[in-house]
């Protein structure tokens, strides 16, 4: 009983972070697209849009999707490298999807984002929001 308990919790909890992500990557996706629109380079429009991204990202996944106890201090003192490595990993993967292997800027962000959010939820999960949580 107690392992159908933890799988729902876990159900519960990537649920959450599939919401929060979602919202986050809406944010970074326009800023893509619009920065695109504006003719900047979509290496450099990518690397925006995913700054921006983070920074709704953590509120969402600290106030809705771990609930976490943290003071913002120590989640944030956490964060702060979780996200350098998902924005530097955003980059290298774009920059090189990005005309190799896709022409489209778009559907090579949708496979960049695809790996950066399994290695986010395992970031957030153990190391950044890591405090008992009420999931």
């Amino acid at each position: 009983m107690a392992n159908a308990a933890s799988l729902l919790t876990l159900v519960k909890l990537v649920l959450r972070f599939l919401v929060s992500g979602g919202i986050a990557t809406a944010v970074h996706w326009a800023a893509l697209w619009g920065l695109i629109l504006l003719q900047v380079d979509a290496v450099l429009a990518s690397s925006i849009g995913a700054f921006l991204g983070a920074i709704v990202n953590y509120f969402l996944q600290y106030f809705f999707t771990f609930k976490t106890k943290r003071q913002h201090k120590q989640a944030l003192l956490a964060y702060a490298p979780a996200v350098l490595v998902s924005w530097l990993l955003n980059l290298v993967l774009f920059y090189s999807l990005y005309g190799d292997v896709f022409l489209d800027p778009l559907v090579a962000q949708v496979a960049t984002t695809a790996v950066v959010m399994v290695v986010n939820f395992l970031l957030y999960k153990k190391v950044v929001f890591r405090a008992k949580s009420n999931t």
